[in-house]
Parts: structure tokens; C-alpha cells; sequence
């Protein structure tokens, strides 16, 4: 092979390596556990300068899905702990979804450059909505695994997403591309466009595509000042108490006494403050709970206390097993109903149809077999000592809430509060807690209810109907990940309760009605020109 030197070396080799790295490396910076948020704002840049000298499609194609997967591999690198086969198919998976963007941002991008500014302004919509429905696109279907979606970047910006109300965390994500595309758009008038333009003076430097961008952030920004909270309305709901246990190799013989006395002491320890509920994170007891109550049901009885804890649970006929979330009362002990899991890990919690033709599948699966879906949501009635009131508990068990229609259609069922119970002890100390509880603040606002969060090994703790963080567990160095327990007040605006949002009501209809402008994006057609040729390369 000939090494390539000068101007071909840079246009095809160092251009999209420059491109890609910088896009994906301020794109990783924006997410937890890093505290740059702001890197969303023009993370596409590099990428849109190097798509606007119109490079071949198939360098567009390697370069991006190369590149998308060695994201996806760092941003999702705590899952090595579990699969590393499995971290390089799924990153793999995920780079698609990204590379479709990416070639329809190569289709678009030079044909917006040659435009005026009307045809500019209908590619930004176009690609941001392209990029809106893909993140929906990832949501739904047996493997959907929406992950980390753009709009959960600025979960530390609580101002920015309280739109989420009406439009759901979709819209976050729409405005964040389309701030990227003004801005890019932008800068190319400061170096490109204006000096190919005979006018002078002021006109000559006034660029529509930013006023548009700003006018963008404005919107989204106007709910914080139409109805900014006002704490003086907050009501008390309950004090929880939640218990982080951070049980490891929990399935593992003759640890099962050890993760009883550890669920017991933090649990006795819970009650001398008093708490209305304990809350145990998801699959925390050793045995399915229906099989082995009794020492569950002493604890209740001890404490006087109702309990909500994440658990396995087994039927007889037919046999099968449930990740559950389950109630258990002083008076009645256990109860018949539970919560069970709707959206199961596949290839962890079952294998999903049409790969069960391949041998030894099953070895992937955890230790605890195959686990049957739930079928729909339910709620979990808590009587509360401290108010004299009834609360509908709305579960989710692991990463169900990163689905907005699970919580959706849970909040719909009359939820008081959201309650996520997680295992995220197998993942390590990486970052995974903190991006799964990025994806409850957007929940939290979309429905405009209290998440209420109990992690094995972190991040426990709560979030308000604004989003706002309001107590989380922490140790002496800061850090969300030991073992411990807390009980926090949980309060709520009385002017939000029984209200269900715009968003609860009218589902994804931000989605629909991106889709008309994707359809304008495939009839924008490129003038004549001679790099017309190229473009099609």
C-alpha cells in the first residue's frame, strides 16, 4: 500500500480520523460520570466539517462505524463485567443506529452549504429530527436499548429539560443537534460564505442560522420562567428509608446467610429513624422471596414497618420466575401481588425469539434461569404512618426507566411516585449508576413525579418533579458506591398531585411530527455544480 502524503494523506486519512475523534470524544465528555455537559452543545463540528467537503460514502461508512463502536465501547465500558462479547455486538449495534444519521447528514450537508438560508433551515430540521427519531427507533423492538440518548447529557441541567413536560426527553435531544447544525452553519459563514458574497458592511457579517439557535434555546428554556418551582407548596410525602446492601456474587452457595444479616442490619438500623417504608433494591434476596418468606416477614414484623423490596419470584404452574418487585406489611406479611419486569434483558434475563436454534445460548442467561416478561403495569398501595395517607407506588425494576412508556404508562396508572429498584452491582465503579440515574431526572420531569432509587451498590436516593437531585447516599469520600443505608423526606408540590403532563397524555407526538420534516430532507435536491460528481462517489 502507498503512503499517502500531502493533501491526499490529510483528505483521506487524517480528516476523518480528526473528525470522528473529536465529535465522539466531546460526545463522551458530555455524559456521566463526566461533569461536561456542555460539549453537547458542538460535539458535531468536527464531524459536519469534514462531512461538507463531501466525502465518499464509504469513508463516511468505515469511519463512522468504527469509530461509533470504539464509543459505544468506552461510554459503555462497565459492561465488560458482564460480557465483553456481548459490550462489542451491542456497541456494535448501537454504532449503526448512529451511522444512519451520519450518512443522511452527508446526503444533506452539501446540498445545505450551496442553499440559501430557507433550504438551510429546513436541513437542520430535517437532520435534527432524523436524529430524534432514530433515539426513538431505539427504543422500541425485542433489542431496543436506548441507552443513553442525548437528552440525558444535561441531566445536571435541570433548567434545559423542564420542557421534557410537554415534548418528553426527545425534545432535548432535537434542540442539541439542531444548536450543533446553527452553530456549524455559523462558523462556515464566518470563514466560507461571506467571502464568496459581494455585499459589505454589517449585513455581510449577520448570520440568520444562530439568531435561529438562539431563539431555539430560548423556547426550550421559557417553561423555567413561566413556572419556576416554588418549594412553598411542597407537601410531605413520606420518609423513606432506603438500604444499599452491595451484594456481590450473590447467587454464588453459602452466601445466602451473610446477604440475609446484611439486608437485616441495615434494615433495623433503617427503623430506629423511623421511616414510613424500607426499600430494598432489585433481586436482593438470596432465594426466590414467595419460597422463603419467613425471615423477610420477621424483619417487617420487627420494625413494624411495610416493606418494598426487588426480589425473585417463582409460580408452580406453569414453572416460571419473575423479577419482581413485592410488598410486604407487619399485619399481612408477603403479599399475593407483585410487580413483575416487562422489559427483560435479552441474552441476560431471556433469549428472545428466533436465536434459540443456537447452542449453548442458555450459558448467557443468569444463574437464576430464564425469567418470564410481566405483562402490565401495576401499582403498589402503601400506607403511610407519618400522613395517615394511601400512596400508589409506581415500580420499575433495572433499567425500565430508561424507556419513557414504561414510566409513561406506569405514571398513567395513578403512581404517586416512581420507585426504581436496581441491581448495578454487577457493573463495577465506572460510571454505570450515574448514567442509569441520569435517565430517571428525565423520567422524573416527563411524568412530573417524584424517582424514588434503590441501587445494590449505588446510586440510591431521590429525584423531584423538576428533575432536581434531592438526597442521594453517599460516603465520607463522596463517593455513590459502598454499602450503607439512609432515610430521606420525600416531598412533592401539591399544585402536581393527580395531574398527569402533556407528555403523559399525547405520548411521543414530538416524534410524529418529525417525521414529515425527514421526508423533506430526502427531496432536498443538490444544485448543479461541479462537485456534483463527488457527491455521488
Amino acid at each position: 500500500m502507498p503512503i499517502l502524503l500531502g493533501e491526499t494523506s490529510i483528505r483521506i486519512l487524517w480528516a476523518p480520523i480528526t473528525a470522528c475523534v473529536l465529535t465522539f470524544a466531546l460526545l463522551l465528555c458530555a455524559f456521566p460520570p463526566r461533569q461536561t455537559p456542555e460539549t453537547a452543545y458542538f460535539f458535531l463540528i468536527p464531524s459536519l466539517w469534514w462531512l461538507s467537503s463531501r466525502p465518499s460514502y464509504k469513508s463516511v461508512l468505515l469511519a463512522f462505524l468504527f469509530f461509533g463502536w470504539l464509543y459505544y465501547l468506552t461510554l459503555l465500558w462497565w459492561l465488560r463485567h458482564v460480557t465483553f462479547s456481548g459490550l462489542s455486538l451491542g456497541s456494535l449495534l448501537l454504532s449503526g443506529y448512529l451511522l444512519i444519521w451520519f450518512l443522511f447528514a452527508r446526503r444533506l450537508i452539501p446540498r445545505g452549504l450551496e442553499a440559501g438560508f430557507g433550504t438551510r433551515l429546513l436541513v437542520m430540521l430535517s437532520l435534527a429530527s432524523a436524529w430524534t427519531a432514530i433515539e426513538w427507533g431505539r427504543s422500541q423492538f425485542a433489542l431496543g436499548f436506548p441507552w443513553c440518548p442525548l437528552s440525558v447529557s444535561q441531566w445536571q441541567r435541570p433548567a434545559l429539560l423542564q420542557i421534557s413536560e410537554w415534548t418528553g426527553g426527545w425534545a432535548i435531544s432535537f434542540f442539541l443537534v439542531f444548536f450543533n447544525l446553527c452553530v456549524a452553519s455559523y462558523l462556515h459563514h464566518l470563514l466560507v460564505r461571506r467571502r464568496r458574497t459581494k455585499s459589505k458592511g454589517i449585513a455581510n457579517n449577520m448570520c440568520p442560522d444562530v439568531y435561529v439557535g438562539l431563539a431555539c434555546l430560548a423556547v426550550m428554556l421559557s417553561p423555567v420562567f413561566f413556572s419556576s418551582p416554588n418549594h412553598q407548596y411542597e407537601v410531605p410525602m413520606l420518609r423513606a428509608g432506603f438500604v444499599q446492601p452491595y451484594l456481590l456474587e450473590k447467587w454464588e452457595s453459602g452466601k445466602a446467610t451473610r446477604h440475609k444479616n446484611t439486608l437485616r442490619r441495615h434494615s433495623r438500623i433503617l427503623a430506629s429513624t423511623k421511616p414510613d417504608v424500607i426499600l430494598w433494591p432489585e433481586a436482593s434476596t438470596p432465594y426466590a422471596i414467595n419460597k422463603d418468606t419467613d425471615w423477610v416477614e420477621e424483619i417487617s414484623i420487627q420494625t413494624q414497618l411495610p416493606m418494598i423490596v426487588g426480589a425473585i419470584t417463582k409460580s408452580v404452574d406453569p414453572p416460571l420466575s419473575y423479577n419482581s418487585i413485592c410488598s410486604i406489611t407487619p399485619r399481612k406479611g408477603l403479599t399475593s401481588e407483585f410487580y413483575a419486569k416487562r422489559a427483560l434483558v435479552p441474552f441476560g434475563e431471556y433469549i428472545p425469539k428466533g436465536f434459540d436454534w443456537i447452542p449453548n445460548l442458555d450459558k448467557l442467561v443468569g444463574p437464576t434461569g430464564r425469567f418470564e416478561p410481566g405483562i402490565e403495569p401495576k401499582i403498589i398501595l402503601l400506607d403511610v404512618n407519618s400522613t395517615g395517607k394511601t400512596l400508589k407506588v409506581g415500580p420499575l425494576v433495572c433499567y425500565e426507566d430508561i424507556f419513557p412508556d414504561l414510566a409513561r404508562e406506569t405514571t398513567s396508572q395513578g403512581a404517586d411516585f416512581l420507585f426504581v429498584s436496581t441491581n448495578n452491582a454487577w457493573f463495577g465503579e465506572e460510571g454505570c449508576a450515574e448514567q442509569h440515574a441520569a435517565h430517571s431526572v428525565i423520567r422524573a420531569i416527563e411524568n412530573r413525579r417524584p424517582v424514588l432509587r434503590s441501587g445494590n451498590s449505588g446510586w440510591s436516593g431521590w429525584i423531584d418533579e423538576q428533575g432536581v437531585r434531592r438526597s442521594v447516599m453517599r460516603d465520607g469520600n463522596g463517593s455513590v458506591y459502598f454499602e450503607g443505608a439512609a432515610t430521606f423526606s420525600i416531598s412533592r408540590n401539591s399544585s402536581r398531585i393527580n395531574q398527569k403532563t402533556f407528555f403523559s397524555r399525547h405520548e411521543n407526538w414530538f416524534v410524529y411530527i418529525c417525521l414529515p420534516f425527514i421526508a423533506i430532507g430526502f427531496l432536498i435536491k443538490s444544485r448543479k455544480s461541479h462537485n456534483e460528481s463527488a457527491e455521488d462517489d
